[in-house]
């Protein structure tokens, strides 16, 4: 990316980026991202010599530059709450300010598009409602003609590779910080089973959980792929705040004390502006006082 586009990009507040981007990810905006904001070096060669490895350093690297938060849709105010555009989802990623499943896993899987990968969108259903709540990338013909691997880099309960889903029954377990999980397949379908950690747990236990031996099945897919289109009915529950969430998600009901927040996002999340972390907690202290 030249030097005149970087400078361009800094000196624009979020909604002026909003502008400022094309519809789809171009193959200089990508290497930028890759290079300058994920610090990732020899994109090229690492393409040419080994696919899957580069694939892992990108998700690795993703998930420690780019927050899942729910901050900007909370601070959307009512003329302005609408699922993202493909604008919005490149602003909030380029700018680092990051968003939610359906923000970060589009962007995946354009970016990883235009770099040749064999990707494309995937529908998990949420073992809490049984509704589709969850978008997600799968990529195949990554090592070998007919592989697939799991792709998210837009959960609250972070991966950190790709996992490979051509196994018979079930996964090896992986374990990344607090999070201990596992994949199970039964037949078209495959299921994301975490270990019962009670001391902790992003989505709380309910009675409709289904538990054996110690792991809630927490999200259910197959490999069909999806359409953007197929999405937006779900997701717009999640992004428009007026409409009550679907049952079990609390992705616009996250951000908690309140009254701190402003100068913890200053302090760890430079990239969000303060009149923008003040409106989203504007906005929750009045759904806690409702």
């Amino acid at each position: 990316m030249t030097t005149n586009f970087k400078r361009s990009c800094e000196n624009l507040s979020f909604r002026q980026i909003d502008e400022f981007y094309m519809t789809m990810l171009s193959q200089t905006e990508v290497l930028y991202f890759l290079k300058d904001i994920l610090k990732i070096t020899s994109v090229q060669e690492k393409l040419t010599n080994d696919k899957a490895a580069i694939l892992d350093e990108i998700i690795n690297l993703y998930q420690q530059k780019i927050p899942y938060q729910s901050i900007i849709v909370i601070s959307r105010r009512d003329k302005d709450q609408r699922l993202s555009t493909m604008d919005d989802i490149k602003a909030q990623i380029l700018s680092t300010q990051g968003g939610l499943c359906y923000d970060h896993n589009i962007f995946m899987k354009h970016l990883l598009e235009t770099l040749g990968f064999d990707v494309y969108l995937n529908a998990c259903e949420s073992g809490l409602n049984g509704v589709c709540s969850h978008v997600s990338v799968l990529a195949k013909n990554l090592v070998k003609t007919g592989d697939n691997y799991y792709v998210d880099v837009g959960t609250r309960d972070p991966f950190f590779q790709a996992i490979p889903l051509n196994f018979d029954k079930e996964s090896p377990v992986y374990k990344c910080g607090f999070q201990v999980y596992k994949f199970v397949k039964e037949g078209e379908e495959f299921s994301w089973w975490q270990k019962v950690n009670r001391s902790y747990s992003t989505a709380p236990l309910t009675e409709k959980d289904i538990i054996i031996d110690g792991w809630r099945k927490y999200m259910i897919f197959t490999l069909e792929p999806r359409e953007i289109e197929y999405f937006r009915d779900y997701m717009i529950k999640h992004y428009v705040t007026q409409n009550p969430p679907m049952p079990g998600l609390t992705l616009l009901q996250l951000m908690c004390a309140v009254e701190e927040l402003v100068g913890l996002y200053g302090k760890y999340f430079p990239q969000f502006p303060a009149d923008l972390v003040t409106i989203a907690t504007d906005k929750m202290k009045y759904n806690f006082e409702k």
